[in-house]
């Protein structure tokens, strides 16, 4: 290390003192400044937002008043203190800020430390400071953005253009500065920055380009989607409301009701008439058990007469919708969302009139199904796979009738609503009882959304079920119901393919700034021949020899690099010392953390097998034998028993086990009372899953002669929509074998083996349904072509080259036999009898109807497949048309019946005397049955005259 002489060091130092001290002053006063500025220009908007929002104040008045004590302190004649503080004080508050705030911030607030440090260094520390302070804040601002880009934060609010606008302010008006000293500086920083700023320009242009590209494509793309999405749940529900639009129209015409109605009202109770008009409304009722709650009758006053909700006959039902507009405009109607003033449930009505044979409106009939329909329509309409929820809101009052995000917010209204307004939509049973806290869920922004639908369909607005979180949003409107189906989708979740490309921009920002950086220094290298004694003292270091020092004589940037050196190498050997022991103990902390992180991936992995299996398996028993077994295999469980609750949810029965001991439980029928026997029937009563261990009062649990190695035992509730119907129970052969992050993992497995069981069930219910339909379906069709077959004179028809006929008989060959037999296709070759032909099975829906029978006009004539696949096509076209022309056969018989009768009863109806009437009878049933006798008789007191 050189050293200098007294008298030479006093003249240098001394000048270097003054000016530093002058510019650490002037340095802290404008940087307090600064700060007082930004702090005036956020708080009125802290006030505004709410104190929530004054982490970004404290922070910048923090910094003013670090800087003024370091302008305190400088002018004291203290440059390095007050300089030390100010910049210590810059770092410190930027980490903490970056921890703090909502991420996207961390490229301006990195720019504010590098600009500011790297100045302040540079006019108020000493020149052995300066290069250590500057890569010092270098080192922070990268890592400010890794933490940005990585890390999670408390994401306290505060407004990101502030800091955005504040970083450009800043390393502007810094910038300035440090160029205005520019040829002061070292050749190697000169070299280095001129490297960093021909790369990182470049980049930074492409970066933002691609970025702005991304965002719009991202969100053309989004918006795309969510119309499509809502348009979609719209389409599908104003499907099932016109089918039920349309019921309620046809069954307003089944002639039991009408009957009924049209008896005098003193005539109805207990006729035949009302038990048939119950026996329909019960009928229909059951259409739809689960969302609907009652069918009812209603005569031309509005008198509830007939309801499958008893409560309610004899009710004046006049002033209800449901009535007076099928009444009065003789149309189907479907009504808002009313809640029950009985009930005080939800619920939507369909309503027709009801007309007698004279077309008169006698009455009405009305259901009424629970709102809950809706929320399963919702359901039903959308497939989310991303992070978004559907809401239907009534149009009119803003009202959530169903969502699939929070079903809590339902019927609870997006306006913050009057109590004038929210009494007056209570009295009109379209809100339910309750004070605004209980019925407000206020969210202004969507209400203004799906108020200017039409004008535009998109559009973004905070969500109460993200937290606030802002969503983009897309709606459209019912066509059946005024209604709106609504779209939300997380902003995070559409933004994040742009925070991903953000993410690899500014890593790459980073290593071209790291490679420029590392350019700049070899050149350095090459311009400056005294640095090459540094890096062969540097080698040394890296070898390990740290009693190296630089010995160097010069007064210039090396020998300030040559002091940094001698330091850096006295600063390393005290932190060696004490590395090794450091580094061993965070060594087992991450093989420890391994572990936990390997075993936790493992257990997931094998919850994604079973779900995998299990999901394909539709038979219920197979699919419990096969968990039972899947999941003992994947977890080394000693036992794994699957139980169900039966249909009253008394007893929880064993259906499925593994074990040896299980197998007995379950051949002899085990079942556990529900709460009452272990924690199996504990947890089949509480729905709360439950760990047992070989100690203290859980003991008594493990008395079981089958399974007598259990130690631990879990049992884990099996829950479908809210219903608990079975019990998952595990046994381990280890003492203390569960925790609660095993309840946590394996309430997935549960969850998953719930769905399961509740498909498998689901699916043997709808096949037995399709196999009955399909049968009486069947046996249908085959009676009405047996009973048109008898009934027709001529049973098919011939063509030939020259002319065609009917026939009359039926044509007898062993290839039309076979294909009557067997339903396939029959091709035969030229024989002595007959030539080569071609025989299809005509089939409608599965039944034989009939033979399309074709033979070659030469014996030499060879079928290919493209022929034969010609009649089939013709096959089965052909038996369409002959199925609807067998019903436009029924339909024009049994019109002109309808005709005869008509003309016949008008006539004998025009004679007033009896003997006209006879005669009138007679004849018109002669010419109606040609070539049949007609006699009419009377008969009086047994005796025919």
């Amino acid at each position: 290390m050189s050293k200098l002489q007294p008298s030479s060091n006093l003249n240098i130092i001394e000048p270097q003192f003054e000016a530093r001290s002058r510019n650490a002053v002037w340095i802290a006063v404008v940087t307090g400044v600064v700060m007082l500025l930004i702090t005036a220009v956020v708080l009125p908007d802290v006030i505004r937002l709410g104190t929530n929002r004054i982490w970004g104040p404290l922070i910048t008045t923090l910094a003013a008043v670090a800087s003024f004590t370091s302008a305190l302190i400088s002018a004291k004649g203290r440059p390095n203190l007050g300089g030390g503080i100010l910049v210590s004080t810059i770092l410190i508050l930027s980490m903490f800020a970056i921890l703090l705030f909502e991420q996207n911030q961390g490229i301006a607030l990195s720019a504010i430390v590098v600009f500011v440090v790297s100045t302040i260094a540079f006019y108020t520390l000493p020149e052995s400071w300066v290069g250590r302070v500057t890569v010092l804040s270098v080192v922070v601002g990268f890592l400010n953005i890794l933490a940005d880009l990585y890390l999670p934060n408390f994401g306290l609010p505060n407004d990101p253009r502030y800091t955005n606008t504040m970083g450009v302010v800043i390393s502007v008006v810094y910038l300035v500065i440090i160029l205005r000293r520019f040829d002061q500086f070292a050749l190697r920083t000169k070299l280095v920055a001129a490297f960093i700023l021909i790369s990182l320009v470049p980049v930074i242009l492409l970066g933002i380009q691609s970025t702005i590209i991304t965002r719009n494509n991202i969100t053309q793309q989004v918006n795309t989607d969510l119309i499509e999405t809502a348009q979609t749940a719209a389409q599908y529900i104003d499907t099932v409301l016109n089918n039920e639009f349309n019921a309620i129209r046809s069954e307003a015409e089944i002639l039991d009701l009408i009957d009924y109605l049209a008896l005098p009202a003193s005539l109805r109770p207990g006729s035949a008439e009302e038990v048939r008009a119950s026996t329909t409304l019960l009928a229909l009722k059951r259409k739809n058990a689960v969302f609907i709650s009652s069918y009812a009758l209603l005569d031309k006053n509005g008198i509830d007469v007939l309801d499958t909700f008893r409560n309610d006959i004899g009710v004046s039902k006049a002033d209800r919708n449901y009535f007076r507009v099928p009444f009065e405009d003789g149309t189907p109607y479907i009504s808002p969302i009313r809640i029950s003033p009985s009930t005080l449930q939800p619920s939507i009505y369909f309503s027709a009139p009801v007309r007698d044979q004279n077309g008169k409106i006698i009455g009405v009939l009305r259901s009424r199904y629970k709102a809950r329909f809706l929320q399963n329509l919702l359901y039903q309409s959308i497939s989310s796979e991303q992070e978004e929820f559907a809401a239907l809101v009534d149009n009119e009052t803003y009202v959530r009738i169903a969502n699939t995000g929070d079903e809590l917010l339902n019927y609870k209204a997006y306006g913050n609503l009057s109590e004038a307004e929210i009494k007056n939509l209570q009295a009109q049973f379209r809100l339910l009882p309750g004070t605004s806290e209980e019925v407000l869920a206020p969210e202004p922004k969507v209400m203004d959304g799906i108020r200017n639908l039409e004008n535009q369909s998109l559009f973004t607005a905070p969500s109460i079920i993200y937290g606030g979180e802002n969503t983009y949003a897309g709606g459209v409107r019912l066509k059946k119901a005024n209604w709106v189906i609504l779209i939300q989708r997380t902003e995070d979740s559409v933004l994040a393919p742009i925070e991903d490309q953000t993410r690899s921009i500014t890593l790459v920002l980073l290593l071209v700034i790291s490679l420029a950086a590392g350019a700049g220094f070899l050149a350095s290298q090459v311009l400056a021949r005294p640095m090459l004694q540094l890096t062969n003292v540097a080698g040394d270091i890296a070898n390990g020899n740290l009693s190296t020092r630089v010995v160097l004589k010069t007064q210039d940037e090396v020998g300030a690099l040559a002091n940094s050196f001698n330091q850096m190498t006295s600063r390393l050997q005290d932190t060696l010392s004490g590395l090794e022991s450091r580094v061993a103990e965070r060594t087992a902390d991450l093989e420890m953390a391994r572990l936990l992180s390997e075993r936790r991936a493992q257990e997931l992995q094998s919850i994604s097998d079973i779900s995998r299996i299990i999901s394909s398996e539709q038979k219920l028993e197979t699919l419990l034998a096969l968990i039972s077994r899947l999941v003992s295999e994947k977890f080394d469980f000693y036992h794994v028993g699957i139980f169900l609750l039966d249909s009253t949810h008394q007893y929880a029965v064993l259906q499925a086990a593994n074990s040896e001991g299980g197998q007995k439980m379950l051949a002899r029928g085990h079942r556990l009372e529900a709460g009452q026997m272990g924690i199996v029937g504990n947890v089949a009563r509480s729905g709360e899953p439950r760990i047992t261990l070989d100690v203290g009062a859980d003991a008594v649990y493990f008395d079981n002669p089958d399974l007598p190695l259990t130690r631990s035992e879990m049992a884990l509730p099996l829950n479908v929509r809210g219903e608990t119907i079975g019990v998952l129970d595990v046994q381990s052969t280890k003492p203390g074998a569960f925790t609660e992050n095993d309840i946590k993992t394996l309430s997935i497995l549960a969850d998953q083996i719930s769905i399961a069981i509740d498909n498998a069930r689901l699916f043997g219910q709808n096949k037995q349904a399709l196999d009955e339909v399909q049968s009486l379906y069947d046996q249908y069709l085959r009676q009405e072509w047996k009973t048109f077959i008898q009934n027709r004179l001529k049973i098919g028809y011939i063509q030939s080259m020259g002319s065609g006929k009917p026939l009359e008989f039926r044509v007898e060959s062993d290839e039309i036999e076979r294909t009557l037999q067997n339903g396939q296709i029959v091709v035969t070759g030229a024989n002595e009898k007959s030539f080569p032909s071609v025989s299809v099975p005509i089939k409608l829906r599965g039944q034989i109807i009939g033979v399309l029978n074709i033979k070659a006009p030469t014996k030499d004539r060879r079928w290919n497949q493209d022929e034969i696949n010609l009649a089939q096509v013709i096959s089965d076209r052909l038996a369409l048309a002959l199925d609807n022309a067998r019903l436009l056969f029924e339909s024009q018989r049994q019109t002109a019946k309808e005709q005869k009768i008509g003309e016949v009863t008008a006539k004998i109806g025009a004679s007033i005397n009896m003997r006209n009437v006879l005669q009138t009878a007679v004849e018109e049933l002669g010419r109606a049955l040609p070539g049949s006798e007609v006699v009419i008789q009377f008969q009086n007191n047994g005796n025919q005259e």
